[in-house]
């Protein structure tokens, strides 16, 4: 047994004057003094799991405060009983968002405890003090990522059956300006149905809708506890309306017309097609189209005295395949336009001013956002998001572009050649997986096939081969093309060979099956 401790913390800044920390370095203090009690598999087992926490560790976006539950919206706090607010932190926290809830199980049965009991959240938080119009307010955006079907890019997709969603994150934007305080929230999270895009190999994994399973058990639970959670939802789909993601988009159209629920819209948006040959200035569109929604959802706000003058009636759930680069630029957008009326209502902003306008506020808002969307990006994809010139410059740049290959490059690398132990090292972080004391962990060893290493070793010494015989040319030409063809046929065959294979060679996950488990 191991004791973690958050040995190093970085202010964030004050929410309502209490203290918000980012842990900034952890240690792991083991129980025992010596490991001389542990066989040398155990051993080896042992340092696999520790490097395995210490890689959930190392992600960027653990948050918490000892005096202010960040697990909560402004709306739900303003929404509780007397007794809720006399509950220690860990008692009333929203589980979907305490990181380490499962650390903590021994803590929660023990009320004495509860005091030294402080739930972590992941995701991001930033906070800024800021002026416009020689009016200083603080600006707040925080995004909480859920523990619930919490994974990486190409493991964790759809839903589980308990309605949980993959890679679901609740954003919140806050002002607070002379007493009163507001905020709009919005969610984002996995096409809700059970869907898959294991990775093998291929850039992009055709996305693969299972054919054995209710859909509609599991849709109906994920919607009822958004109604529940953020009141009436509109869903904007985000991708692309032909290829391989048009099957996702077409059953989700249908889920939700047969569903049948009032408090659910929908709306699709082929962003893509949209916004080709950088037509950036065309996403005005959408937000033209949703705004009559945005107008009746509102805003929470509540004034100096405590009076709460008005509540967000409902959310937007925006989605495109990751949830990450598309999701991020049109919720950015959305909370610019309630951040505008509120700004107004609060007397900050004069009637006709835009936050457009006011540079130095608009720098600020826009490259909080783009680390909003790289925050969640390397979390759940492992590399900064893309498209986000667009989020700090308002246009698409050439460098932009460049910028989003390489990170597609680095994203094609993790996906297929480190995620599944990023995937074991969350499952065991999050009690997933349980390691129980004295046992050996069989999952960690599992053996690879014969052609794991043969076959890379045949392609790479074919096309060495190849190279070779281009550079020292034979005695007569028809000799050369004779050895090129045939190395190269070697090579590129053996290529072909390892890419139908495709989910024999990536590194797959051991400890959860997923697949299994939904």
């Amino acid at each position: 047994m191991y004791l973690i401790v958050i040995t190093k913390k970085k202010k964030v800044g004050d929410l309502f004057g209490h203290a918000i920390w980012k842990a900034t370095d952890v240690d792991l203090i083991s129980y025992k003094k010596t490991m001389l009690h542990l066989t040398d598999i155990q051993m080896q087992d042992n340092k696999t799991l520790l490097s395995m926490i210490n890689n959930v560790l190392s992600t960027d976006g653990f948050y918490f405060s000892p005096t202010y539950d960040l697990t909560h919206t402004l709306q739900r706090l303003a929404n509780t009983s007397p007794e809720f607010q006399e509950m220690s932190l860990l008692e009333r926290a929203d589980q979907r968002f305490v990181w380490n809830g499962y650390f903590l199980r021994e803590f929660s049965a023990q009320p004495e405890l509860h005091r030294f009991a402080c739930p972590v959240v992941h995701g991001f938080i930033v906070v800024h003090s800021c002026s416009v119009n020689g009016k200083y307010f603080n600006w707040i955006l925080i995004s909480r990522r859920s523990c619930f079907r919490a994974g990486v890019r190409y493991y964790i997709r759809g839903i589980d059956s308990e309605g949980h969603a993959a890679n679901f994150v609740e954003t919140e934007q806050i002002v607070q300006y002379s007493g009163s305080k507001a905020s709009f929230v919005q969610t984002r999270g996995s096409i809700p149905f059970f869907w898959s895009q294991r990775p093998n190999l291929r850039y992009k994994p055709k996305p693969q809708i299972s054919k054995t399973v209710n859909h509609m058990d599991g849709f109906q639970r994920h919607f009822d506890s958004q109604i529940i959670s953020y009141g009436k939802q509109v869903v904007l789909n985000l991708v692309n309306q032909k290829g391989s993601e048009k099957p996702l988009e077409q059953a989700f159209s249908k889920m939700v017309s047969s569903m049948n629920n009032g408090m659910v819209r929908y709306i699709a948006f082929d962003f893509h097609k949209e916004c080709s040959h950088m037509r950036w200035d065309r996403l005005q569109i959408l937000v033209d189209q949703v705004a009559p929604l945005q107008d009746e959802f509102g805003y929470f706000l509540v004034d100096a005295d405590g009076t709460v003058l008005s509540q967000q009636e409902g959310t937007f759930r925006s989605n495109c395949m990751d949830c990450l680069d598309r999701t991020n630029v049109i919720q950015s957008l959305l909370a610019r336009r309630s951040l505008q009326a509120q700004l107004q209502r609060m007397g900050v902003l004069h009637v006709g001013q835009k936050i457009e306008e006011q540079e130095k506020f608009e720098k600020i808002y826009k490259n909080s956002w783009a680390d909003n969307a790289d925050a969640c990006a390397k979390q759940y994809a492992g590399t900064g998001a893309l498209k986000t010139d667009y989020t700090r410059t308002g246009k698409r740049t050439w460098w932009g572009l460049l910028m989003d290959g390489w990170n597609s490059l680095i994203r094609y690398y993790r996906n297929n050649f480190s995620d599944g132990f990023r995937q074991d090292s969350i499952d065991l972080f999050l009690g997933n997986y349980a390691v129980e004391e004295g046992d050996s962990t069989s999952s960690l060893h599992v053996q690879k096939d014969w052609k794991f290493l043969a076959l890379p070793i045949i392609m790479v010494v074919a096309f060495s081969m190849c190279i070779i015989c281009l550079l020292m040319a034979g005695e007569t030409w028809t000799e050369t093309l004779a050895y090129v063809l045939f190395w190269g046929t070697a090579s590129i065959g053996t290529g072909f060979i390892i890419l139908y294979n495709g989910k024999d060679f990536v590194d797959s996950p051991k400890l959860v099956q997923k697949e299994k488990m939904d």
